[in-house]
Parts: structure tokens; C-alpha cells; sequence
């Protein structure tokens, strides 16, 4: 219902209610099997744009643009963390 009436989401965790980690990347998981039908792409926004957005931090985060820092983390095909880039 949300994401039909284009509400802004932001993903995150601030507990261990949903997942046994303090993971976002837990959360997404978590998410994509609850709703397989929507795509990486917008969870990933929901969890970095949207988040820096509601944190009035996007001038510096949650995008990759000139002057930001976008604090990437490299996630391989099974989901798992491979490194943090920055």
C-alpha cells in the first residue's frame, strides 16, 4: 500500500524485532521475501537516498555525486558482504 500511493520509505533497523542482526542489508533481505515484487533498485533507495534524505543529510550522503560520501559496502551475489569501499 505504501509503495502503490508513492510514499517516501526509509529502510532501516534499530532493533531485533524483524532479523537476528543489527543489519540493513538483513532488513532488504527480510523485505524481498515478504515482497518479492519489489526490485532491489528501489529497496536499496529506501536504504540510502531516502534515509540520508529524512536524516537532512543528502547534500553529503545517500548518493553517488561529486562531493558526497556514499559509504559503499560491495555485496556479492548471495547477499553477502564482501568489503566497505569507503
Amino acid at each position: 500500500m505504501l509503495v502503490k500511493n508513492e510514499c517516501t520509505i526509509v529502510l532501516g533497523t534499530d532493533s531485533l524485532a524483524s532479523n537476528h542482526q543489527l543489519s540493513v542489508l538483513e532488513e532488504i533481505k527480510t523485505l524481498r521475501r515478504a515482497f518479492p515484487r519489489i526490485g532491489m533498485p528501489e529497496m536499496l533507495r529506501w536504504a540510502t537516498y531516502n534515509g540520508a534524505k529524512a536524516l537532512q543529510l543528502d547534500s553529503v550522503l545517500g548518493s553517488f555525486e561529486k562531493g558526497k560520501q556514499p559509504g559503499v559496502v560491495l555485496i556479492g551475489n548471495e547477499g553477502e558482504t564482501v568489503r566497505r569501499l569507503l
